[in-house]
């Protein structure tokens, strides 16, 4: 059966083009020139795609956009928005709408239809057996700071997706920033479901497949559960509803990496109680010390042993800081891990939502290949399997080359 796709556009020109290059590809269309007629069109149909101009004579494609994404018919279906305004602002109202793609006009058919042909590709590669169950999880962690702008989220991610690359193994992501988190918009992962999904039903009734309904998915294979998009949505989520969700989370995933916000509230202490390891940020200065001193006396507080602590000092000045020697004196506990200054890769790397780990032959992407490496958890350093991925052979290469320049 062909698949059916909705196109939604003002000018009639434009639909005839689109009509012309989709149809020669073998799709059913369902064209609408306003937003009323879109509406109804999707309130009687069931649709595989749809196609969305921005503006329209009654109302935005943002607004339709939303209504397919709020509707259990349409939430997962592909979306790309067209539109003569390519300013990130608008790029960015089409994500956060729901968007899984942005295309400013003008364009070339073939190009839509390259993109059309991805995406639909996309979402059924996507649709996993509910019933698939990985075995129980093997390591988890979480990134935290009292203090923001240390590089929480950017750990966290290049983190999670490196683990996913080296080891092929089901790995999440969890945004736990309720407020404010952008571990999605890092990734450039639509905003089609987060947190706040969850929040509004019971934590009793969240289970295997309702997980697997909201959680997104990166197309490196790591699954992200987001944080909610709207600020007052963080309200939603109660404790009860992080337990159940790590819970599952450790059935389901052989990783999980958490990202953390910068407080102490009951769902972090809640995340931060259920992980093997805490990787406690710090930076060459003396108020991100003491913020860390400060997260290392409330870890003390609670119970945590040593090893499920480890200092990170992630050096984020292109001038001298605190030495290395002065911060472990201070916070009296060494530094596990000392992350050099990487500005512009990085800066790129959060402007583009592409994770510098999987941009393969750059230095950054080595530096985090080996530190997904270094935290995977013995269990997968011990076993070596048989045929190792791309990334994961990196990793084993520079690992033999350090320990033959030590040996000389």
């Amino acid at each position: 059966m062909a698949q059916l796709i909705l196109v939604v556009d003002d000018n009639e020109t434009m639909l005839r083009l689109i009509s012309e290059a989709l149809k020669g590809e073998g799709y059913e269309l369902l064209l609408a020139a306003d937003g009323r007629t879109a509406l109804d069109i999707i309130s009687r149909v069931t649709l595989d795609m749809a196609l969305l101009d921005v503006m329209l004579p009654d109302m935005e494609g943002y607004d339709i956009c939303k209504v397919l994404r709020n509707s259990p018919k349409t939430s997962q279906i592909p979306i790309i928005m067209l539109t003569g305004l390519g300013d990130l602002e608008n790029r960015l109202r089409a994500f956060e709408a729901g968007a899984d793609d942005f295309m400013p006009k003008p364009f070339q058919m073939q190009e839509l239809q390259a993109r059309v042909k991805m995406q639909l590709r996309r979402v059924s590669r996507n649709v996993l057996p509910v019933a698939q169950v990985d075995k129980p999880i093997n390591q988890s962690l979480a990134v935290f700071s009292l203090r923001g702008g240390l590089g929480v989220s950017t750990l966290a991610v290049n983190l999670a997706a490196g683990m996913q690359q080296l080891w092929g193994q089901s790995t999440l992501l969890t945004d736990m920033a309720f407020v404010n988190g952008q571990a999605a918009l890092m990734l450039d992962v639509p905003l089609r479901r987060t947190w706040a999904d969850l929040g509004r039903i019971g934590a009793e009734e969240i289970d295997l497949e309702t997980l697997d309904l909201v959680v997104l998915r990166h197309g490196s294979g790591l699954a992200v559960l987001a944080a909610p998009k709207q600020v007052e949505n963080a309200e939603l989520i109660s404790q009860k509803h992080v337990e159940r969700v790590l819970e599952l989370a450790r059935q389901k995933y052989q990783f999980t990496v958490i990202d953390l916000p910068h407080d102490f509230s009951v769902t972090t202490i809640t995340a931060l109680d259920s992980v093997d390891t805490i990787l406690c940020l710090v930076s060459p200065d003396l108020a991100s010390v003491h913020c860390a001193s400060n997260a290392l006396r409330v870890f003390k507080d609670l119970g945590y042993n040593d090893q499920k602590v480890q200092v990170v000092l992630n050096w984020n000045y292109s001038t001298a800081g605190l030495a290395r020697k002065e911060i472990e004196k201070a916070l009296q506990k060494p530094i596990s891990v000392v992350i050099p200054f990487v500005p512009d890769t990085l800066v790129v790397a959060l402007t583009m939502g592409k994770p510098v780990v999987l941009e393969a032959g750059k230095p950054e992407a080595a530096l985090f290949e080996d530190l997904a490496y270094f935290w995977s958890g013995d269990e997968h350093k011990k076993t070596e399997p048989t045929n190792p991925s791309p990334s994961l052979q990196r990793v084993l290469d520079r690992a033999r080359r350090r320990q033959m320049q030590k040996q000389k």
